[in-house]
């Protein structure tokens, strides 16, 4: 009787099957929690958007309020949620934006008042009051001189009364 050897290759066929299919689900896996992690990411953007967007229009309101009246604090209502301004000190503000799912952003503003050259009044130390220069955005050189006898008194506008 001759005896063959054989070798059994059907097992060898079993494990490749079982390596292809670990790595296929290895590779799901993977490309499952990429695309997760990049949807994350997208959501962020997009509410920090929102958040941004949301202070930069209270800001415009805020600095056009300011023209007409001072304001100590203040909340601004949207549908994405709102804003809460808080004056910190003479110029800084701080806008603090709360989005409805619980996102917030927080920004410091800094409003410097500008001033008003039509209500700019100059006096030379060496002259009396009855001489008073005075700016005047007609003229060529931005002054003008006024003899009237009388010191008047030019209220300026800064942006914070």
């Amino acid at each position: 009787m001759d005896k063959k050897l054989r070798t059994n290759e059907e097992g060898s066929l079993l494990l490749s099957t079982f390596h292809l299919l670990l790595f296929i689900s290895f590779l799901i896996l993977s490309v499952t929690a990429i695309v997760n992690n990049q949807l994350m990411q997208l959501h962020q953007i997009s509410q920090a958007y929102e958040a941004k967007a949301l202070i930069e229009v209270s800001e415009s309101l805020l600095k056009d309020r300011l023209v007409r009246e001072e304001v100590e604090a203040a909340t601004l209502y949207f549908s994405q949620g709102h804003v809460e301004i808080i004056k910190e000190t003479d110029t800084d503000y701080s806008l603090v934006a709360h989005l409805t799912n619980h996102y917030t952003r927080r920004q410091m503003l800094r409003i410097e008042p500008e001033p008003n050259p039509k209500g700019i009044l100059i006096i030379p130390e060496d002259s009396d009051t009855g001489d008073v220069f005075s700016t005047d955005e007609n003229s060529s050189t931005g002054m003008s001189w006024e003899s009237t006898g009388t010191l008047e008194v030019i209220e300026t506008l800064t942006g914070n009364e």
